[in-house]
């Protein structure tokens, strides 16, 4: 199967210097590229965000897929 694009964010908490208050649900790093590319080589590149970002749980997915245009 064949993506032709993809983002992915990174959420988590962060620590809010002015306030002193660490902010949950906040985007830490967004991956995004219009470059297609083959599924198997985007789970490679899911499956590396997770390990540096030490996100492996909670993992939430939108996909579409639009029906080929014969006209």
């Amino acid at each position: 199967m064949y993506i032709d694009n993809y983002k992915v964010e990174i959420k988590g908490s962060k620590y809010h210097e002015k306030t002193d208050k660490k902010m949950k649900d906040q985007v830490l790093a967004t991956y995004q590229s219009d470059e297609g590319m083959n599924i198997k080589a985007l789970k490679n590149i899911l499956e590396e965000l997770a390990d540096s970002h030490e996100a492996h749980h909670n993992i939430s997915f939108n996909i579409v897929m639009k029906q080929y245009d014969h006209d």
